[in-house]
This record gives structure tokens, C-alpha cells and sequence, in this order.
């Protein structure tokens, strides 16, 4: 290919598709963004700089990659799609600052990705367009990782979306939305229909953006703090006290009084606490049980 194609012409994808044999495949979740609009949004949201290193998950045919390159940021797209990865590798060969990576987002160890790729002092930022299947397994794997971004914009499916940055006291809010909290700042940037993509999805996107914060817990604390949300929301319409007394059976005499330390009320339900409470629980409750 001398010239680039335009990737987000519904005409132009499907030709291509056709000329290399691909298809959309339905146990990989892949919908194609065909709308060049929403590409350049979603682009100017992330904030490229040209010494930017960008890690893309789930390039698709590339019409992000296509613009990040462009930009002159060095970009590593990760595929798990052989036959994509095929075709993204002859759409961005006119960008030896793009390399495509064969492998599974939900296998990736983040801080050996990062110290193989990546000079130490460089500013990495991720974005990607998740298949919908695997969003909230893979945001815990980044959340696990300690989130080693400068930023993150992500398209997810809207529920998954709404989750991550909901409320304490919303229907949505959850496990995922207190972890995304405590090692987050997060915000819904724009919804995005499902006209845009091919095939069309069933649901609605949205676009957000998230940004690590500082965190108080050592890394044995917020391994405690996983084990205390995740348990607790396992039966969310318990009171904390009995979620506590589960998870912590031989220290139930005590609950009420490091409850009272951070403090809450024995009666309040998982759903009704902020991350910050969930943090400063979990360091009370790994703290007395050392």
C-alpha cells in the first residue's frame, strides 16, 4: 500500500477486508470504528505530544493507530488478531515509530511491558476501544498493576463506563468503581452510538478519561484493601459489620470499634462508603490483625 487508506470509510474497511480474507470475529468482541469524527475526539481528548509513548490495546484495522502515528508519538498496538495484526502491519509501515504487538490484553505483565519498551522518565499514555467482553477483567489487571499511567482515554461499553466513575450510594457503584477510585480520577468525556462502529453493537459507548492519583497504602495494605472490597460487595445488600464479620470471623468482638476508628456506622452497606473509607478501613483492619 503506497497510501494510507482511510480506515474509518465503511467502503474502504470492508474492501480491505475482503482483499486480506478478514472478518469480524464475534469471540474477539470486535466493532470497527468507522466514523472519523469520533476518532479525531477521541484523539485530541488523550492529549498526544510528539515524545508521548502510547500503548493502544485493541487497535481494530488502526483508525486511532493511523492518527497516533501521524501525531509522531511512538505507538506499540497490541492485537490478539493474527489477521489484524497482519494488516496493521502494512497500513503503518510508513511509521517505524509504530510497532504491533501480538498478544492477549489479559496476559500482558504491565511493568515488564512498560520496562521493555519504554525509557524510564517517559511520559506513557494508554487508550484504546476495549471489546466489550473483557473490560472490567482487564481494568482490575491495571488497577492490580498499580495503573503505570500518566493518563488513560478508554471507549467501553456505557454500563462499564458508568461503573468506573459512579458515585457511592448510585445503582452502578461497586467493586470496580471503588478500586477505580482509589487509584483514579476519572470522567465520562462523551457518549458515542453504536452508528459509529461495524458491526453495530447492540449497546451504546462512552469515552472516558482516567488519571492515576497519589495512593497512602503500601502494597501490602492494598493487597488487604482488594480482599475487603471485593468481599464485601460479594454480598453488597449486607451491613459491613456482617461483611466484616465473614471476611473476619476471629475479630468480630473488636468490629465495632475499628468500624468506629475510621469511622463508620456498624449499619452502613458496602455501597454507601467512599474509597477513601474503604482505604482507611483496610489499613485499620490489616494493621490490627499484623
Amino acid at each position: 500500500m503506497t497510501d494510507t487508506p482511510d480506515i474509518t470509510s465503511p467502503r474502504v474497511l470492508t474492501e480491505i477486508f475482503e482483499r486480506y480474507g478478514l472478518k469480524p470475529h464475534r469471540q474477539f468482541g470486535q466493532n470497527f470504528l468507522i466514523d472519523a469524527n469520533i476518532a479525531r475526539k477521541i484523539i485530541t481528548a488523550a492529549g498526544i505530544e510528539k515524545n508521548d509513548f502510547i500503548i493502544e490495546i485493541g487497535p481494530g484495522a488502526g483508525a486511532l493507530t493511523v492518527l497516533m502515528a501521524k501525531s509522531g508519538a511512538a505507538v506499540l498496538a497490541i492485537k490478539i488478531d493474527h489477521g489484524l495484526v497482519r494488516l496493521l502491519g502494512h497500513i503503518l509501515k510508513p511509521w517505524p515509530a509504530v510497532m504491533v504487538l501480538e498478544q492477549d490484553a489479559l496476559k500482558i505483565n504491565w511493568k515488564e511491558l512498560i520496562s521493555s519498551y519504554i525509557s524510564s522518565g517517559t511520559t506513557v499514555k494508554l487508550i484504546s476501544n476495549l471489546p466489550y467482553a473483557i473490560s472490567g477483567p482487564f481494568m482490575y489487571d491495571l488497577f492490580k498493576a498499580g495503573f503505570p499511567f500518566h493518563s488513560a482515554v478508554l471507549m467501553f461499553q456505557k454500563e462499564v463506563a458508568d461503573r468506573l466513575v459512579a458515585d457511592p450510594g448510585s445503582s452502578n457503584y461497586g467493586a470496580l468503581s471503588v478500586l477505580s477510585r482509589y487509584y483514579t480520577t476519572g470522567k465520562v468525556l462523551f457518549d458515542v452510538s453504536g452508528n459509529v462502529f461495524w458491526p453495530r453493537p447492540k449497546i451504546g459507548s462512552a469515552v472516558l478519561r482516567l488519571q492515576p492519583h497519589s495512593r497512602d497504602l503500601s502494597e501490602s495494605e492494598e493487597e488487604h484493601l482488594w480482599y475487603l472490597v471485593q468481599g464485601v460487595f460479594q454480598q453488597r445488600r449486607k451491613t459491613m459489620l456482617n461483611n466484616l464479620a465473614r471476611l473476619f470471623p476471629d475479630s468480630r468482638p473488636d468490629l465495632p470499634a475499628l468500624m468506629a476508628k475510621v469511622p463508620i456506622d456498624s449499619a452502613v452497606r458496602p455501597e454507601q462508603l467512599t474509597a477513601g473509607q474503604f482505604a482507611k478501613l483496610a489499613r485499620i483492619t490489616y494493621n490490627y490483625h499484623k
